[in-house]
């Protein structure tokens, strides 16, 4: 998990606490297993930090701290008091002390592992609040609270990148087309390396190889092109193309990360346009729920829009086909830890919150043969509507035709 830098702001998560509905947030540590404690909190990701610490924010009134003898300056950058553990004795003791009064609290943890992006703390550690007398919940919401809501600067950084990103797959469709028509070889390694140069020349920066593959290679939703074993790409092959990327500048800038596909050839199967209508449709119905209940001003939890979405495809006929959830989270992360558009890998009962941006990008694989996947950004602002940053592709691209359309 990279940095995001944030400053903690007590006011600010203690309405959120109360707002949740319960009387507390713990934070459990060890061995920096829990990023998302450290950057809710803020506090720094080096040191050296090899021994147990909790923390616990009220819904009302001052936090408390529990940290061990050697490392007492483990939250000497958060409010409120602190107390020293050595022994388990005194750990226990110390916990007694820190729970005390608590009914309900919220934790790093997810009920049956459900939503495991946020199933950060241990079972014995839920155990050991527990046995006390406690009611654990799930802090999830909390968390992408304050780890996946998106500041203006963010805002402003995935759209710079969303609005660029497609010129750069727009540009390796057409490298690809012009190598073919004068009869130059092309493989998909060759046209991945063209399209991270494209990536670099529209500003944008990437830490991971695209996805370029054609044919059955589009049938594996992961598929990444190396130097050796690559396809070459010729007249009558399916081409999907997936690339994901940011401005440089700042480890906090928001990533933007698309999928498009091509015929390359002048014309396409029957049941390639089958393929390729469907999935556009299932993105689009995902789309469709979202602006209709910000629209309606109701809450849409991640589990609804990959209902909606995998719908379609399962009525089309093609449910057996699909291979993964119809989008996950996006921050400075390409994978960020907010909610994802998930009842099919996992139940993700996470509202899908202003300010915050995630992928939909439903797939139809079909193993030996062809796949298609489309995939668009969509950000949620502060206010008004959801929103599309840059275009999504909305018709077949077939590259060797008179006027190929790019769009």
């Amino acid at each position: 998990m990279s940095d995001w830098t944030t400053e903690f702001d007590l006011e600010v998560v203690q309405e959120a606490i109360s707002v949740a509905g319960v009387d507390a947030w713990l934070f459990a540590q060890f061995h920096g297993r829990d990023p998302l404690a450290t950057r809710v909190l803020g506090l720094p990701t080096h040191g050296l930090q090899t021994r147990r610490w909790y923390y616990i924010i009220p819904a009302q009134g001052e936090p408390r701290g529990l940290v061990h003898a050697i490392e007492p300056g483990a939250l000497e950058d958060l409010p409120g008091s602190r107390r020293r553990y050595r022994t388990w004795q005194e750990l226990d003791a110390g916990l007694d002390e820190l729970l005390e009064g608590v009914g309900r609290v919220a934790m790093q943890y997810s009920p049956q592992n459900r939503v495991p992006y946020v199933a950060m703390v241990d079972a014995g550690t839920v155990e050991v609040v527990r046995e006390r007398g406690i009611e654990v919940v799930s802090a999830a919401d909390l968390v992408q609270r304050f780890t996946a809501v998106l500041d203006d600067g963010q805002i402003a950084s995935h759209r710079f990148a969303g609005k660029r990103l497609p010129d750069a797959v727009e540009e390796s469709f057409k490298e690809c087309r012009a190598r073919l028509l004068a009869g130059a070889a092309l493989n998909e390694y060759e046209l991945q390396c063209y399209l991270l140069e494209q990536v670099e020349a529209i500003g944008l920066t990437t830490p991971d190889a695209p996805i370029v593959a054609v044919n059955g290679h589009a049938a594996d939703p992961h598929y990444v092109p190396g130097p050796e074993g690559s396809s070459p790409i010729v007249r009558g092959d399916w081409l999907l193309i997936d690339v994901w990327a940011k401005q440089p500048g700042s480890e906090n800038n928001v990533f933007a990360d698309i999928t498009w596909t091509a015929q390359v050839d002048s014309d396409v199967s029957d049941r390639r346009v089958e393929v390729f209508q469907v999935v556009l449709e299932a993105r689009d119905a995902a789309i469709d729920l979202v602006h209709e209940r910000y629209a309606a001003g109701k809450e849409v939890r991640g589990f609804e829009a990959d209902k909606a979405c995998r719908a379609v495809i399962e009525n089309a006929g093609y449910g057996a086909a699909i291979q993964h959830r119809t989008g996950h989270s996006i921050t400075n992360e390409i994978h960020g830890s907010g909610a994802n558009l998930d009842d099919f890998e996992s139940h993700d009962d996470r509202l899908l919150m202003r300010s915050t941006c995630f992928s939909v990008e439903p797939g139809i694989y079909l193993e030996g043969d062809f796949g298609v996947r489309s995939e668009v950004d969509i950000l949620v602002p502060p206010d008004g509507s959801p929103e599309v940053a840059g275009r999504k592709q909305t018709a077949m691209i077939l590259l060797l035709a008179d006027d190929p359309q790019y769009r």
